[in-house]
């Protein structure tokens, strides 16, 4: 097992035919988890790079649309093939991933920013072309990953990263409703809180 595989393990089962292979090599989560980590990496990037780390206005109404809508496909997919009614594909799974996963970190971002009867005037998204961009960004990443157009590496790193904001925006979302006011390093703490989840979740998990 590499610093991947072992990374992968604390998020995901691993199971190989819903895995996407390059030779000898298997990506370090399935194919559903391969789009949410995309998603988690690429929304906290947008954060970071477009300034929102302190966004807490809600979503507008066609955004609370899109990202509410956005969780729709992995359900049906996800409950429709566990009953038996169809057996899922690899292309499925990722894209149903993905489109959940861009929508997480914005909804971490507003339940941990958002301060009830106050003005909250700072945007998570601008308008809904961000937020629609975000989503067809990493619709496409899953796609090239489906079509085997990337290599092992590039995928596993972005995994990676991935599952580092995927427990890290628990951890931050936590650190926010437990600090209130007072001004603590979140960012620095849910990096490291992340971290330890991962060595723990993935030393149990192994």
């Amino acid at each position: 097992m590499n610093i991947f595989d072992f990374i992968g393990s604390a998020v995901c089962h691993q199971m190989a035919e819903r895995s996407f292979i390059w030779g000898e090599l298997q990506s370090p989560v399935c194919a559903r988890c391969t789009g949410i980590e995309a998603g988690m990496l690429f929304g906290v990037a947008f954060f970071w790079l477009a300034g929102r780390q302190k966004g807490n206005r809600p979503f507008s109404l066609g955004g609370s649309l899109l990202a509410a809508l956005s969780f729709l496909p992995i359900a049906i997919d996800g409950v429709g093939s566990y009953l038996g009614f169809w057996e899922s594909s690899n292309l499925l799974r990722v894209v149903t991933g993905a489109m959940a996963g861009y929508g997480l970190p914005g909804l971490f971002l507003l339940a941990a920013n958002f301060q009830p009867g106050q003005k909250n005037d700072r945007p998570i998204y601008a308008n809904l072309w961000e937020q629609a961009g975000l989503l067809a960004i990493t619709l496409v990443y899953g796609l090239l990953v489906w079509k085997g157009w990337l290599p092992y590496g590039t995928v596993a790193l972005v995994t990676s990263l991935g599952v580092v904001c995927f427990y890290g925006g628990f951890v931050f979302l936590l650190l926010r409703l437990l600090a209130g006011k007072k001004e603590l390093p979140v960012f620095r703490l849910s990096a490291l809180g992340s971290l330890c989840i991962i060595c723990l979740m993935g030393g149990w998990i192994g």
